[in-house]
């Protein structure tokens, strides 16, 4: 069973579109999104609609809780003052140009989602099991990460969040960060998703790269009055 999973669209729709085609031409059995459709892009209702019209399972993120329950932050860990200001702005626009009837959906997204597929029990969630907005990076002490799947009695934890993928295999269970769909942070313009091809109690997983029109992704940035500083990283793949 192939299994697509993605995350971190931030509201880019060129973006999203690559991934969906990218899936579709690989044959993947389920698609599932762990979280923040919206936030520093240009194009939230797009990908809202986009999501909902291909019904893809998704659970909320720390942005579309933020957005949906109209909160002033978004719970990122901003690095200095200007990253927190430049935040504030993404959050505001974000809100502005949102649909209430997409708030309102953002709103009753799942916080996870449990599954079984080939005997092993996966955990979707965006950040971790116990917080939206908690970063479980590559480096997070595999104590951590083993706590966090005996409590939860899943084989697979699967995250987003980062926005930097990896596959880590933990006291027999697995650890999966899917990476970006929309805002990478891994070192170049292309986004990415996970792609988990499970048999009878084992899995593989290879993350995809996916080029599309990036630059238009950042003039749209650009042109709706959001930060150039959230352009760049779509240029770079780098934050």
């Amino acid at each position: 069973m192939k299994i697509a999973i993605f995350a971190d669209v931030h509201g880019n729709l060129l973006g999203l579109q690559a991934v969906l085609t990218d899936m579709r031409q690989r044959g993947v059995d389920a698609t599932y999104c762990v979280g923040d459709l919206v936030g520093y892009g240009p194009r939230p209702n797009e990908v809202i609609d986009l999501l909902r019209q291909e019904n893809i399972p998704t659970i909320m993120g720390n942005y579309d809780d933020a957005i949906g329950n109209m909160r002033f932050i978004c719970g990122c860990d901003y690095k200095n003052e200007q990253a927190m200001k430049l935040g504030e702005s993404s959050i505001l626009w974000t809100k502005e140009h949102t649909s209430e009837e997409n708030k309102a959906w953002l709103r009753q997204l799942p916080e996870r989602l449990e599954f079984v597929a080939g005997g092993l029990k996966f955990l979707l969630v965006h950040g971790s099991p116990r917080q939206l907005n908690e970063y479980l990076f590559e480096n997070t002490p595999e104590e951590t990460l083993k706590q966090f799947l005996t409590e939860n009695h899943c084989d697979v934890l699967v995250c987003g969040h980062t926005h930097l993928p990896y596959h880590k295999q933990v006291d027999g269970g697995h650890v999966i960060n899917v990476g970006s769909a929309g805002k990478p942070k891994h070192g170049n313009a292309n986004v990415g998703y996970a792609l988990v091809d499970v048999t009878e109690g084992s899995l593989q997983v290879e993350f995809i790269q996916v080029p599309y029109d990036f630059e238009q992704t950042a003039r749209e940035i650009e042109d709706v009055g959001l930060p150039k500083e959230f352009a760049e990283i779509i240029r770079t793949g780098r934050a």
